[in-house]
């Protein structure tokens, strides 16, 4: 039965859409270190911290909100003395314009600590470790850790590593730092917090070159589809993974994830407003259009011979 969708469903459809993550080989190694530097600082009673390592765009912050829901989500218990807040792991999103200050008051507020402008950062650091303590953390994830560690002068960046240090030492809590490649090199200055980070994981954009590479974009490609069908009802549809639509939506991403999401949205939106349950290559043609990353030149319009005289201009470059 041919029935539309209205503005609500379709909206529905579309978060529940970009809600889907698909656990390729890299995000489940990354789940994988991450989980045994929990289990590696409980058995050794040693914070043995993750990072997690890779361009803008791969995934980062979508594996770090992964990871703090599969903790319990925080509860109060009440004694005879007190009640008090337990929280397994806190999680805390950077900004860019933090600084080893900005950061201590939010980390301080996140566990519930009161502060002021005044309060200097070794006492915010005095309540961090006071509340570590009392909430039962086990983890905390610093996501977009480069907006802090790639700013400053060699002084700054040794003090933000002393600063981590130190609340590594004093907690005993993991950290998972989530950022790019710099925030790495930032932390492997200080010879003391780089050893405290033996668990490193890397998401990286996923390449045409190679087999390996390859089936996992068409991987992903063809479990978000199956998403798409089920979400859209859908009776008549092109499929991504046929060569024409795979190099296609491979030169207009550049194998980047939040690119892959937001042109999958685009076109998934305008196969839910027309209404009858198809997809077409000209959905994807049209979300592109509107498109920065990808509208110029609009891939969805090629020929096969023409996207794959592209991809081998793009190897090309790549090879120089």
């Amino acid at each position: 039965m041919n029935i539309e969708f209205n503005e609500a469903i379709i909206n529905e459809k579309l978060e529940e859409l970009s809600n889907c993550t698909i656990l390729y080989p890299d995000y489940l190694e990354a789940m994988r270190l991450i989980s045994k530097c929990i289990n590696t600082t409980h058995n050794r009673r040693d914070p043995s911290s993750a990072m997690l390592i890779g361009p803008t765009g791969v995934g980062k912050t979508r594996l770090c909100q992964m990871i703090e829901k599969q903790f319990t989500p925080p509860y109060t218990t009440q004694d005879s003395t007190c009640k008090k807040t337990i929280s397994a792991c806190v999680y805390f999103e950077l900004p860019q314009s933090a600084t080893i200050k900005s950061l201590s008051m939010v980390m301080a507020q996140t566990l519930g600590g009161i502060t002021n402008d005044h309060q200097s950062i070794t006492t915010l650091e005095t309540l961090i470790l006071q509340r570590l303590t009392t909430m039962d953390v086990k983890l905390i994830i610093l996501d977009d850790f480069h907006h802090v560690a790639e700013k400053g002068q060699i002084k700054t960046k040794s003090s933000l590593c002393s600063w981590i240090t130190k609340l590594l030492n004093k907690s005993g809590t993991p950290f998972l730092i989530s950022g790019t490649s710099g925030a790495e090199t930032t932390i492997n200055t200080a010879k003391e917090l780089s050893d405290r980070f033996p668990y490193r994981a890397r998401l990286k954009t996923l390449s045409m070159g190679g087999k390996k590479s390859s089936s996992i974009l068409l991987g992903v490609l063809s479990a978000l589809q199956k998403e798409m069908i089920r979400l859209g009802e859908l009776d008549d549809y092109i499929h991504l993974t046929d060569p024409k639509h795979y190099m296609a939506i491979y030169l207009a991403t550049s194998g980047n994830f939040r690119n892959l999401s937001n042109l999958l949205h685009d076109s998934f939106q305008i196969t839910l407003l027309r209404g009858d349950h198809t997809l077409k290559t000209s959905d994807f043609a049209e979300a592109a259009d509107d498109l920065a990353f990808c509208c110029t030149p609009n891939y969805f319009r090629m020929t096969v011979t023409q996207l794959t005289s592209c991809l081998k201009e793009n190897s090309n470059k790549l090879k120089k």
